[in-house]
């Protein structure tokens, strides 16, 4: 036995020449709610709730682009901050709070800075260092050090100095693109 297809409500949405034509009949040619939805072929609901917003707006649709709470980030912060990750694409999101809230002197959330970042389009991914080494003087090093017996070699562990060039593993990027930082690899001296 096959099945009934379930009733479905029907949803219809009308265009707003149709709903100004809804406006002209009533007020103009001051016609009844019934003969509009005659001569429309348009419920009775419809043609009330059009009438209603009419006179609550003074328009035959209702603006829907207000609605809500307006944002916190206007655009000029929303610019500063892409700014901030180009030039630096792994800054965490904290640091990004405290450059608009020193610089701009706006105060939001963490959420709110990353949900803003992932509605332009911006993840996280991991950091690709293109780090400039020079191959010679590693090759010379080892040219030179070769020579020396293993038991005049002493190795001290942690006795790089610290110029400020440990990268992090993550950075922001457009979808679709890779996450670079341009980075100088410098080794300390003597």
């Amino acid at each position: 036995m096959p099945r009934k297809k379930p009733l479905q409500p029907i949803c219809q949405h009308y265009s707003k020449d149709l709903k100004k034509r809804v406006i002209y009949q009533s007020f103009v040619l001051h016609k009844s709610n019934e003969n509009i939805t005659i001569d429309l072929n348009m419920p009775l609901r419809v043609v009330q709730r059009v009438q209603q917003t009419w006179a609550e707006f003074g328009e035959v649709c209702r603006d829907r682009r207000h609605k809500g709470r307006p944002p916190l980030l206007s655009t000029q912060n929303t610019k500063f901050m892409l700014a901030l990750i180009d030039q630096t694409p792994d800054i965490y999101l904290d640091e990004i709070q405290e450059y608009l809230y020193i610089q701009h002197d706006v105060d939001v959330s963490l959420a709110t800075i990353s949900r803003t970042l992932h509605r332009l389009g911006y993840g996280s991914k991991k950091v690709r260092s293109l780090r400039f080494r020079c191959a010679d003087v590693r090759r010379d090093f080892i040219m030179a050090i070769g020579n020396e017996p293993v038991d005049r070699i002493v190795c001290a562990d942690e006795s790089a100095v610290n110029i400020l060039t440990s990268y992090r593993r993550n950075g922001w990027s457009l979808k679709g693109l890779r996450s670079r930082k341009r980075c100088c690899f410098v080794r300390g001296t003597q």
